[in-house]
């Protein structure tokens, strides 16, 4: 096993969290993943790549407000939160989680996934696209 699976299946011990992956963000494909098998995950992946590609767009090359670093998506029982690891524009690497919300306080959840996150972070040296 992977210093990138341990810490995906390190991010499955955030209460609410049922899974955890990384996907490309240039061509929203999933890289890796760890936690419940959703056969929607791949259409999941491909949109969540989509938005960060449309919100970069959107925002300029100015980027007011500083640079984007992720994207959070409710539904009535779900939230996912996607964080950008190391990229550059349409290229690099997005960490994607699927918290349930009866189950998550959400701000703990967030604070202790963005700590977690530099697990992944480390794995990232050799990655194409993450700027390293």
């Amino acid at each position: 096993m992977s210093s990138l699976d341990d810490s995906l299946r390190r991010i499955l011990t955030v209460d609410g969290v049922h899974a955890a992956a990384l996907i490309d963000v240039a061509t929203g494909m999933v890289v890796r993943s760890a936690g419940e098998e959703h056969p929607n995950l791949p259409a999941a992946a491909a949109s969540m790549a989509d938005e960060i590609r449309a919100a970069r767009a959107a925002r300029g090359p100015e980027q007011p407000g500083g640079e984007l670093d992720g994207i959070v998506l409710f539904a009535t029982s779900r939230m996912h939160l996607t964080r950008i690891l190391r990229s550059r524009p349409g290229e690099g690497l997005l960490l994607f989680i699927d918290l349930d919300l009866s189950e998550a306080n959400m701000a703990l959840a967030s604070m202790r996934v963005g700590k977690m996150s530099v697990a992944v972070l480390a794995w990232l040296n050799g990655y194409p696209g993450t700027g390293r």
